[in-house]
Order: structure tokens, then C-alpha cells, then sequence
């Protein structure tokens, strides 16, 4: 890894390393996991699954969830059946995640209780396991799990699983819409526009759509670009309807997007006068890892910069992440997601990313959860094992 210039940088790399000096704080973890105690083995776990001080790796995660669950641990039962579910880190088996998420489910928590009726609704066609859906549902909502309201709505609104009733799911949706929830939000104001199980109110389903548009739904945005087109309950407007269908069609408003880079809170404000410009540039070409990601970063403000400064902030990102700068680190993961200045790669996205998250970036983790849901199971299964091998070469480099 190569050596900072300045104090500062070395100062700033060193604390975020991802190879440690001290004593491993998740030794004791270790230690008592492997000597077979449950809660060890489900702290650990978490640990892998969250990326907590660790380097994230779903595989790990489900070896000491496998165990917790093996000694009696509802809740390792539930995230391991979770994680074959999507795949993560075990290959999907969808009858081995219902039999973890039934053990998980008879303790009665609101949240396996949930966990289990998605996966049967999901997967499942059968009368008897939708039914079984709804019910479980029913008992989360019952609970106060918000979520499980919603999805319970959902049915009702269909007639699947249950019998159709638009007054109930309607009295659900509006219990949680009003605690901000967004599907809640936008079906509530499909019920408006319809007419079912409640009065027909355009104004009111548009102040719905509205509510969970500008916090980037895609259903509501096309939805609410519906009522301007047809001039139902807003003003009709052509120009907004196409606004909307197109934010709608990107999957969110404009702000919705993470931005083009992310600055280190840690930091003053890069220079911005010519001779401040300089310096920070010549701090780059000599190897300073802030230096580089401060001018990085400026790049990256012009919004859609000049191919050749996109790659140049790509190759000034790189050789700070490799030198350790977190934030460097993230801002590379968008650099591959986006294509800019690289060729686009999704895993390579996540390895940057999940290695800025165990180098202690808080932002990681949002963008972890954003941009993995756009992934394969198997894509994301490749960037963690990518990123450890990473950080494993980190480790004896600087052993």
C-alpha cells in the first residue's frame, strides 16, 4: 500500500485501514462462538450479515446463523431462512427457508411471523398457503407490524387468500399512511381513484400520490402522471404528466438518485482558487490519498465531466481506495455502477462498497441496501467474496 505525503492523509488513512494494528475487538466474539455459545454465534452472524466491524460476507453469516439455529435460536433460524430465500450466501432453497422461517415463526415475533407469510405469498400459488399468508399477516398486523397491515391490505384488496373486502384494506392502508408508509400511501389513493371501499375522490387519491412521490415511489409517480394526463383531480398538464411517467420510469424523483459523489465529512472544504487548485494537484501526482480524492471529487461536481476527467477522477478514486481512504473507496463503487470512467460492473460496485462500509464509510450501508436490490444473488454473493480477498491482501501487506 503506498505510503501518504502529508501528515493529514497519513493521519486519516491510518484510521481507516482496513488492516488493523490493535487486537481484534471480535476475537472474544470469536472465541465463544466457536466454543458453541448461542449468543455468540448469532452477534457474530449479525456481524457478517451487516458488515459490522467485519468485511460483509453472507456465507459467514449463515455458517454461525446454521449453528445458533442448530442450539435453538429462533431468530438465527429466521435470518438463515432469509438468506436462502434471496440466496444470499447459500444457495436458494425455498423449502429449506420456509422450514427455518415455520421453527422461526412458532415463537409468535411480528417480524417472522411477516417474514414467513411474504415468502409463502411469494412462492407459493396454492389456495391453503395463501390463506395461511393472510392469516399470518393478520397476526404481524395485530401486532403492530406495519408492514404486514399493508401486505394484509393487499390481499384483501385482491380476494387473495381472503375474501375481497375494499372497506377493510381501506381502513388499513389509511392506518398506515398516516405514519408515512409509501405503498400504504399510493393503494390508498388507487381505492380513491376507483371508487372502492370508499368514496370516489380524485382530488384526495392525487394528494396521496403526491405524498409518496416526492419521496421517490415509482408506482406513485406514474400514478400521479395518470391524473395530470387526464386532468383528474389536478389541472391537466401534458408537461407534467411527462415529468412524472419519466420519473416514475427511472424509479424516482431526480434527488432520489445517490449523487454523482460524496464528500468527506471529515474534511475542510476543498480549495477552490487557483493557487489552492495547484497545490492540491501537485499534493495528487505525489501520492497524498486526500489530495486525490479532494480532486476526485471536484471532477466529479461538474455533474457529466469530460470523458477523459472521468477517468482520470476513476484512477485518482483508485489509488486512494487501495491507500485506504474510505469515502474513496464508496465514491469508486458509484464511479462502476454508473460506468463512469469505468466500465459499468455491478460487482465491482459492490466490492468497493462493501470494503468502504468495513473501512468505516457510514454512508455504505444505504447504498449497500440500494444498490444490491438491483442485483443477482449470485452478483452479490461475487462481490463479497471479492472484497474479502481484497482486504485479506490488505491484511498481509501489512503484516
Amino acid at each position: 500500500m503506498r505510503a501518504a505525503v502529508s501528515a493529514l492523509a497519513i493521519a486519516l488513512a491510518l484510521s481507516t485501514l482496513p488492516a488493523q494494528a490493535q487486537t481484534d475487538p471480535l476475537a472474544a466474539m470469536r472465541t465463544a462462538a466457536e466454543a458453541g455459545d448461542m449468543a455468540a454465534q448469532l452477534a457474530l452472524a449479525e456481524r457478517f450479515e451487516s458488515g459490522d466491524g467485519v468485511v460483509q460476507n453472507f456465507a459467514r453469516a449463515a455458517h454461525w446463523y446454521g449453528l445458533a439455529a442448530e442450539a435453538g435460536s429462533l431468530q438465527a433460524a429466521n435470518r438463515l431462512g432469509r438468506l436462502h430465500h434471496a440466496g444470499l450466501g447459500v444457495p436458494r432453497d425455498i423449502p429449506r427457508a420456509v422450514a427455518l422461517l415455520e421453527r422461526a415463526a412458532k415463537g409468535g415475533a411480528a417480524e417472522h411471523l411477516y417474514d414467513l407469510a411474504l415468502v409463502l405469498e411469494t412462492t407459493r400459488t396454492d389456495d391453503a398457503s395463501l390463506a395461511r399468508a393472510a392469516e399470518l399477516y393478520r397476526r404481524a398486523a395485530q401486532a403492530g407490524h406495519t408492514d404486514a397491515a399493508v401486505s394484509l391490505a393487499v390481499l384483501l384488496q385482491n380476494g387473495t387468500g381472503v375474501a375481497q373486502d375494499f372497506e377493510e384494506a381501506a381502513q388499513l392502508y389509511r392506518q398506515a399512511a398516516d405514519q408515512g408508509h409509501l405503498r400504504a400511501l399510493n393503494n390508498l389513493g388507487l381505492l380513491y381513484v376507483r371508487g372502492n371501499g370508499v368514496a370516489q375522490d380524485y382530488e384526495q387519491a392525487a394528494a396521496l400520490f403526491r405524498a409518496a412521490a416526492d419521496q421517490g415511489l415509482p408506482q406513485a409517480l406514474t400514478n400521479l402522471g395518470v391524473l395530470y394526463e387526464n386532468g383528474f383531480g389536478v389541472p391537466q398538464s401534458d408537461d407534467l404528466a411527462a415529468l412524472y411517467y419519466r420519473r416514475g420510469g427511472q424509479g424516482g424523483t431526480d434527488g432520489a438518485q445517490p449523487p454523482h459523489a460524496i464528500y468527506d465529512p471529515r474534511l475542510a472544504p476543498p480549495p477552490t482558487d487557483e493557487a489552492g487548485l495547484k497545490a492540491l494537484d501537485r499534493a495528487a501526482r505525489g501520492g497524498d490519498p486526500v489530495a486525490e480524492f479532494q480532486l476526485a471529487y471536484l471532477i466529479l461536481q461538474q455533474g457529466t465531466p469530460d470523458p477523459r476527467n472521468a477517468i482520470r477522477a476513476a484512477s485518482l478514486l483508485r489509488r486512494a481506495a487501495e491507500a485506504g481512504h474510505a469515502p474513496a473507496m464508496a465514491n469508486l463503487a458509484m464511479l462502476y455502477f454508473r460506468g463512469t470512467g469505468v466500465p459499468q460492473d455491478y460487482v465491482m460496485g459492490q466490492m468497493w462498497l462493501v470494503l468502504a462500509g468495513s473501512s468505516g464509510f457510514d454512508g455504505a450501508t444505504g447504498l449497500n441496501a440500494q444498490w444490491s436490490a438491483r442485483m443477482t444473488a449470485d452478483q452479490v454473493n461475487e462481490a463479497q467474496k471479492r472484497a474479502e480477498a481484497k482486504w485479506s491482501d490488505w491484511r498481509d501487506a501489512e503484516n
